[in-house]
């Protein structure tokens, strides 16, 4: 073997050596993608088994999202999100779409808000507070509501 083979063969075992697994990366974006969730989704009609019991099929699906301090209720109608934020509490909601979209509401005095028309694809809620408090939801999909 030539010095310029070995060499040839140390750059490619040291390029392969400086390679970060698939799972690693993987790992990490799901890691980075918890970043800064609030609520977690604690509660779906359509997927009852989230909170280990089985449910008959509901007319309106119904979401349950759980913060320290907030918990946002949300009915998904036919053409729109009825939401009520727990403990009543005014304020505004971003709805951000996966895609880039954002609308925002006004969530009232008794924490009502809706949502018209309902996201169309994956998003996910902001609320701010009328007292400076943030949560962030993570990202939810209304496939076949």
């Amino acid at each position: 073997m030539t010095d310029e083979e070995l060499l040839t063969e140390l750059e490619a075992a040291l390029r392969t050596a400086d390679e970060v697994p698939a799972e690693f990366v993987t790992a990490g974006k799901t890691a980075f993608t918890w970043r800064g969730i609030d609520a977690e989704l604690t509660f779906d009609s359509a997927g009852a088994e989230l909170v280990g019991t089985r449910a008959d099929s509901a007319s309106v699906r119904a979401l349950t999202y759980t913060a320290a301090e907030v918990t946002l209720e949300v009915e998904v109608g036919p053409d729109a999100l009825h939401g009520q934020v727990v403990p009543p509490q005014a304020g505004e909601i971003d709805v951000r779409l996966r895609d880039g979209g954002t609308t925002t509401v006004q969530v009232d005095a008794v924490g009502w808000f809706v949502v018209r028309p309902k996201p169309a694809g994956t998003f996910r809620l902001r609320l701010r507070t009328a007292d400076g408090k943030t949560v962030l939801t993570d990202w939810t999909s209304l496939a076949g509501s």
